[in-house]
């Protein structure tokens, strides 16, 4: 077969010799090809500038040119090809520098036509070898080149290693110029619906100028050199992108650019906040994220309300002071004239903000899917009704996720940690612990019922009686002593209580857990 045959370079001063090399083995059956037989280094690499040789065989004593130094240049310009060295001279230098070059094979004149053959077919090996795995490289190519951006955009490889794979993949981008990053949205399970984009995408910005990797089976994510026409460039080819998915849903988001490889994580998460927040009035957006910055600024003027108070209580856990803020900001900026179903989205889409944050800040967050479907319901608000019962829900459910930390303890457990630290205070209450706590009273007293399966004051009341039993069992205290111990100084109703839970009066306790330990 015609890729299999490996091509030969005959290059030796005495002409002679170089036939008797070229016609001493039949060459053509055993799948080689002499390309080209000369008498000097500059002829040979003038010949390799047309065409390539898999292997060279070369003297070494030539005029102006040696075959030692053709061989370095061989190897500088064309590190694929392989060398053989043919030389009469026997000294161990010659050998020694040549291996040093990378010369592969070293043969002595005169060359007896076996060991010729032997030569090139152990070399023959070899360059097969090479060219099953360069073809293997070709079909893997797109992946690693996809994979490669996937790494960079992610932060997962440090700039010098970036910069070097982008060069050995022969990828130019951020070598000149920024970047950008492009987050699209649409249904890529057809494959000819990938292929189609992606000629869109040639055409419109140019086959090298810019690269992809697959996020999901409906995302895909673009790096896009950036250029002064870039924006034009993008949404003439969005608009024949909507053509292409205009059956479905296609939302694409651009990042800021930026020209350091270290700041590629930027344009992701750029990419991302901007997608999720604007994907809720029509199912075609291409949003740039200048022009959504300037969007959301442009609300927040619109409504001069601070809203620190809002995240404080959704963060602090309080429930009914966080619905007190929007039932208030309601009053004060929407009210005042008509109902205003726009004004209405407007201040959900804040309020989702505020809530994020507040998520942020306690290392919380909710998924992409999640957080578009919020964003969906505040877009299809039509109604007061929808308004609130959307928002409270959104409060209701942070509060909830916040009140677990990273290591799974809820708020009714940090209760129970500090009920038993302090039992022995008189005005332990509920009120004391939520505020202690930082929560709100109310919403304490639900989820501590919820969890403990009964209320806190009852669990107060159970938890003093049963360490003034264990004081009882333990120690010689008097009854007044135990009872200030837990937090309950006046006798007679630490008697009382101790009854309730117990059934049975001190005294009938005590008498009791003495004639069990023999006393």
């Amino acid at each position: 077969m015609e890729k299999d045959v490996i091509n030969i370079l005959i290059v030796d001063d005495e002409k002679y010799e170089g036939i008797l090399m070229e016609k001493s083995v039949a060459w053509e059956s055993e799948g080689f090809h002499i390309m080209g037989n000369v008498q000097c280094a500059e002829d040979a690499l003038a010949l390799m500038e047309k065409q390539t040789p898999d292997i060279v065989y070369t003297d070494i004593n030539m005029p102006r040119i040696d075959g030692l130094e053709l061989s370095r240049r061989i190897r500088e310009t064309y590190p694929a090809v392989h060398i053989v060295i043919v030389t009469g001279y026997r000294e161990f230098e010659y050998a020694r520098e040549a291996i040093h070059i990378g010369v592969e094979e070293f043969l002595l004149k005169p060359i007896q036509s076996d060991e010729l053959l032997a030569a090139a077919m152990k070399l023959r090996e070899q360059i097969l070898k090479e060219r099953e795995q360069q073809s293997k490289d070709v079909e893997i190519y797109p992946v690693l080149c996809q994979e490669l951006l996937r790494r960079i955009v992610t932060g997962y490889i440090k700039s010098e290693e970036a910069e070097e794979k982008l060069s050995e993949y022969q990828i130019r981008l951020w070598k000149n110029k920024g970047v950008r990053g492009v987050l699209l949205i649409m249904d890529l399970e057809d494959h000819d619906i990938l292929l189609k984009l992606l000629e869109i995408m040639n055409e419109a910005l140019g086959e090298k100028n810019y690269g992809y990797f697959s996020l999901e089976k409906n995302k895909i994510f673009f790096v896009v050199e950036e250029t002064p026409e870039i924006k034009k460039l993008l949404g003439n080819a969005f608009e024949q992108i909507t053509e292409l998915g205009k059956d479905g849903t296609v939302a694409a988001s651009v990042s800021c650019y930026y020209e350091e490889i270290d700041d590629s994580p930027k344009i992701r998460s750029e990419c991302e906040e901007a997608l999720v927040d604007t994907m809720r009035d029509e199912r075609k957006t291409l949003i740039f994220y200048e022009d959504y910055i300037e969007y959301m600024q442009q609300i927040s003027h619109s409504y001069p309300v601070n809203f620190d108070s809002y995240r404080i209580a959704v963060k602090s856990g309080d429930q009914e002071a966080a619905v007190g803020f929007i039932d208030h900001y309601l009053e004060q900026y929407i009210f005042n004239g008509p109902l205003m179903i726009s004004q209405l989205r407007n201040l959900g889409v804040l309020l989702f903000h505020n809530t994020m944050s507040v998520l942020k800040e306690s290392n919380k967050h909710l998924d992409n899917e999640e957080q578009v479907k919020i964003l969906e319901n505040i877009s299809g608000i039509n109604t007061l009704q929808e308004f609130c019962r959307t928002l409270y829900a959104l409060i209701e459910g942070t509060i909830q996720t916040i009140s677990r930390n990273a290591g799974g303890n809820t708020v009714a457990q940090k209760a129970q940690e500090y009920i038993e630290q302090n039992l022995d205070r008189e005005k332990l209450s509920l009120n004391l612990i939520a505020s202690d706590l930082f929560v709100n009273a109310s919403y304490l007293s639900r989820i501590f019922k919820q969890s403990v399966g009964e209320s806190i004051t009852k669990y107060i009341m159970r938890k003093r009686v049963e360490k003034s039993m264990e004081l009882f069992d333990t120690t010689d205290l008097k009854v007044y002593e135990v009872a200030a111990a837990v937090g309950m100084p006046d006798a007679h109703y630490f008697g009382t209580s101790f009854k309730k839970y117990t059934g049975k009066t001190v005294n009938e306790y005590k008498s009791k857990n003495r004639t069990l330990s023999g006393k």
